[in-house]
């Protein structure tokens, strides 16, 4: 069993999120109005940082920022929620963005990334922290980054004796190789499809889907299934966990970087798999209640109040 208190590194880009709240996709050619808009912190790893840390782990997010004035405004944030940032700044590339379209009337998102200066990220801002790395620790990240310091990070990381755990969030290609230094892998129903060339309708597929990532080399597989939850294997057998409904779903952009960030917590203060999986399907369900992405992610006061309701 994973010992408690291990600390948490996150691996990945940050990204200013600009939001847009819309009662329809918009068409070629086409202006529409926005019902309403918001402006936040976003980027995967920055995200699932800030998510670990608002739940209470101890957590150090490794970055890019560009020279810019959305440097500072990162800061700001990661400063207000206690979250230790390791950043390179470079000179030439702005700090990441993204757009996002959001549908006011069910929550689901669209989301384009250009990640700035993020793109240049590189085993060399993974060794900064290397030295700070121990065995048994959490090492979390994304596909936000290029394809090939993905894989050197990850194999670092496993050599290290560090838990990996990977979402192949946006996929894209990547060695095959890489997936033998994933001791745990988070990919959404699209981009399990995508691993496997298999269309999830339904449980079997579901089941088919991670078996077919076990068969890289991933020691264990978690499918997040939106509003159904996730299905996961622990290394002994497939189980799912039902999704949580607490409200009005407002916004669910952030919700699968909630489930991220909560599963490297819960890890951290070592819970089984099975024992975090439903930690992080409640955390996601609370986020979902929010606008944004790392703002609507539960304090662990928050998530600690509907789990001894349910």
């Amino acid at each position: 069993m994973t010992q408690k208190n291990k600390h948490i590194f996150v691996f990945g880009i940050f990204a200013v999120d600009l939001s847009f709240y819309v009662d329809k996709k918009v068409k070629p050619g086409e202006t529409i109005i926005a019902k309403s808009s918001n402006i936040g912190p976003g980027g995967k790893a920055s995200n699932q940082a800030i998510s670990a840390r608002k739940l209470g782990a101890s957590t150090t997010l490794i970055t890019r920022l560009g020279n810019d004035n959305f440097n500072s405004y990162a800061n700001s944030i990661w400063r207000r929620e206690k979250l230790f940032a390791s950043t390179k700044i470079d000179k030439n590339l702005p700090t990441g963005m993204a757009g996002i379209f959001i549908d006011d009337k069910t929550g689901e998102n669209s989301v384009i990334v250009d990640p700035g200066a993020s793109a240049h990220l590189s085993i060399d801002d993974f060794y900064l922290q290397k030295s700070k790395m121990k065995k048994g620790d959490i090492f979390l990240t994304q596909f936000e980054q290029s394809s090939d310091t993905t894989f050197a990070v990850l194999k670092e990381a496993r050599e290290l004796g560090m838990i990996t755990i990977f979402n192949p969030a946006p996929f894209g290609k990547i060695s095959r190789k890489a997936y033998q230094f994933c001791e745990i892998i988070t990919p959404n129903e699209t981009e399990a499809e995508q691993i496997t060339n298999i269309s999830l309708k339904g449980k079997k597929d579901v089941e088919k889907a991670i078996n077919k990532i076990r068969d890289l080399g991933v020691e264990k597989v978690i499918i997040t299934l939106g509003k159904k939850g996730a299905a996961f294997f622990d290394g002994q057998r497939i189980s799912f966990c039902p999704g949580n409904k607490f409200g009005k779903v407002i916004d669910t952009t952030g919700a699968g970087d909630c489930f991220n960030g909560a599963l490297a917590s819960a890890l951290s203060f070592g819970k089984d798999l099975r024992q975090s999986v439903e930690f992080s399907c409640a955390a996601a369900g609370l986020s979902v209640l929010k606008k944004g992405t790392a703002q609507s992610s539960p304090t662990r006061v928050e998530l600690n109040k509907v789990l001894r309701a349910t």
